[in-house]
């Protein structure tokens, strides 16, 4: 059946359609028309009952494949309809995703930013230090401002 879908639908349909059709044309003749014809020619006796077996089984695969037909359709409308769904969701996570790497970069801007205030303020603290390594109190706030930074950009 995987080589039905390399056919073009319409073609598919075509077949299907006319193999239903003459199966059903063709089972309508034999079972109720032939029969009349068959009492004026008498050849024909020997085919009628090959002619009602061969019309029967075109009505038959006729049914069967627009039955097939029929549940293909819709197998592929359902893949078209998931394809489009699939496609919205992958614009939605494309757009998700410019607006997580806008937010990480702001972020890290402000990391790097505060990183940078901290890091020329610890050099201004360097200098406090005394020779006795005596801490001013300006250093434990810069210490302290800084775990605040730190904290604050975790949040």
């Amino acid at each position: 059946m995987w080589i039905l879908s390399l056919l073009p639908d319409s073609f598919l349909l075509f077949i299907v359609n006319a193999i239903l059709i003459l199966g059903i044309a063709s089972s309508f003749l034999t079972f109720f028309v032939l029969h009349r014809i068959v009492r004026f020619f008498p050849v024909l006796i020997n085919y009628h009952l090959m002619l009602q077996i061969i019309s029967a089984v075109l009505l038959i695969l006729g049914v069967y494949l627009k039955g097939g037909y029929s549940v293909e359709k819709i197998w592929r409308d359902r893949v078209a309809e998931l394809e489009a769904k699939i496609a919205v969701a992958e614009e939605q996570s494309k757009k998700t995703n410019e607006k997580v790497v806008i937010e990480y970069r702001d972020r890290v801007q402000v990391v790097k930013d505060t990183q940078i205030v901290v890091q020329e303020k610890i050099k201004e603290v360097e200098k406090i230090v005394d020779a006795q390594c005596t801490l001013a109190d300006e250093a434990v706030k810069l210490h302290n401002q800084a775990a605040q930074s730190i904290k604050g950009d975790k949040k």
